[in-house]
């Protein structure tokens, strides 16, 4: 019986790793939006894409501290890439996210961070 319920986990941890809406960290009450942005690229055959959402963006700067980052796939059936927050996020000023792009299949989501 624990075989299969670390099996389960097993495939919990590994379905959600995968999936294409991501989330880190934990929105409050006392959070305000600190960028919401749609992040759309079209699809170029035969090639993955990979995409880094930065925050801060290039030349600018952010004082507000992180407390969540959700990444929401607009595509109705689930193609939507494979996201990894490479470094910062909840907790720090900065994030960087990498989506990853299913061959042959472009990027439409839409990023939230929140922060106080």
């Amino acid at each position: 019986m624990k075989v299969a319920v670390l099996i389960f986990g097993l495939c919990a941890i590994v379905a959600a790793t995968f999936a294409a809406s991501s989330t880190w960290g934990v929105r409050n009450e006392t959070d305000s939006v600190i960028i919401q942005q749609r992040l759309l690229y079209p699809a170029i055959a035969n090639k993955a894409q990979t995409v880094y959402f930065d925050l801060p963006a290039s030349k600018q700067s952010n004082s507000k501290i992180i407390s969540a980052i959700y990444l929401l796939d607009q595509f109705q059936n689930s193609t939507g890439p494979t996201n990894t927050l490479v470094w910062g996020g909840p907790g720090w000023t900065y994030a960087s996210v990498q989506l990853r792009t299913s061959t042959s299949i472009g990027l439409n989501v839409t990023a939230v961070v929140y922060g106080k």
